[in-house]
């Protein structure tokens, strides 16, 4: 009953977004200047709303709480320029950073694969809202033209230039899929991390090196479940009641990025980096895995 419940009220959370967002977001097609940037501030609003009644939600029929272990939040500015990186176990990761950050920084946004602005609603909410929408190869296809591959990657940097000049958060995750007991056997040879996967450095080191003139730092965030294979269904009926985030604010100029475009989808210096991340995010997690066996 409960998770019926939570599922009716998310859903009414979304839809009375429709008649507030479409005339907004037409609005903003149309008209250019001060009113576009109006509008855009207006409907960051409505998307700020949107993320502080979900958490309402849970918190209402659940009590969940989320438990920010940091020294950094006051090195966080709501007019700063940040990139997210962070690992991730469930579709509740979007859910809980949306939640803990919203209205300490920029209205946090994340690449899209740009097939799913189609989706009914959250796809014409993503547009309004400036999502990143990324056209990304297929394997099939890179492999017949390499060259695509340069072609995605001017992909990414024509969107990532759509935030120069104001302030923003881009959310990413580096392992680039969700932590799950089939991907960790079938990845465990490859694997160096007890608690997480391997990061991937390209994509996070071409979207620093388009804005590091822009960026203030980096927020490092790593989520601690209760259990190791906790999903957004458990989340969301009530099954988890709290949590922990270790975040981390790391100063851009703490962050070995490339200065040119062609070498940044291959630095080693990124890759390093991101590997020492992964390392001491592994060990937060160890550490915590240790704790609740004491």
């Amino acid at each position: 009953m409960g998770l019926i419940l939570a599922y009716i009220l998310f859903i009414l959370n979304l839809v009375w977004l429709i008649p507030v967002v479409y005339p907004i977001y037409f609005i903003k097609l149309i008209f250019k200047n001060s009113i576009r940037r109006k509008a855009d501030s207006f409907l960051v609003k409505i998307g700020e709303i949107w993320i502080e009644n979900n958490y309402r939600i849970s918190k209402f029929l659940y009590g969940v709480k989320f438990e920010i272990i940091s020294s950094d939040l006051d090195k966080l500015r709501y007019n700063g320029s940040y990139l997210i990186i962070s690992n991730h176990q469930s579709w509740s990761d979007i859910y809980i950073i949306q939640s803990i950050l919203n209205r300490k920084i920029p209205f946090i946004r994340f690449f899209i694969k740009d097939s799913l602005k189609y989706v009914p609603i959250l796809g014409q909410a993503w547009s309004a809202l400036d999502f990143p929408f990324v056209k990304r190869s297929k394997k099939e296809e890179l492999k017949k033209n390499p060259e695509l591959a340069n072609r995605d990657l001017e992909n990414v940097r024509s969107v990532c230039r759509k935030y120069i000049g104001k302030p923003f958060s881009i959310l990413n995750f580096l392992e680039g899929h969700r932590r799950t007991p089939e991907r960790i056997q079938k990845l465990i040879k490859k694997n160096p991390y007890k608690h997480l996967l391997r990061p991937h450095s390209g994509g996070i080191s071409v979207v620093t090196t388009a804005l590091h003139k822009e960026l203030d730092g980096f927020i490092d965030l790593t989520i601690v479940y209760p259990k190791e294979n906790s999903s957004f269904l458990e989340l969301m009926s009530g099954k988890i009641r709290k949590l922990k985030v270790y975040l981390h604010y790391i100063p851009i100029d703490s962050v070995p990025f490339e200065q040119s475009e062609q070498f940044a989808p291959m630095s080693k210096n990124m890759k390093r980096w991101v590997d020492e991340r992964w390392k001491f995010k592994d060990s937060i997690l160890e550490q915590e895995k240790q704790n609740d066996v004491v």
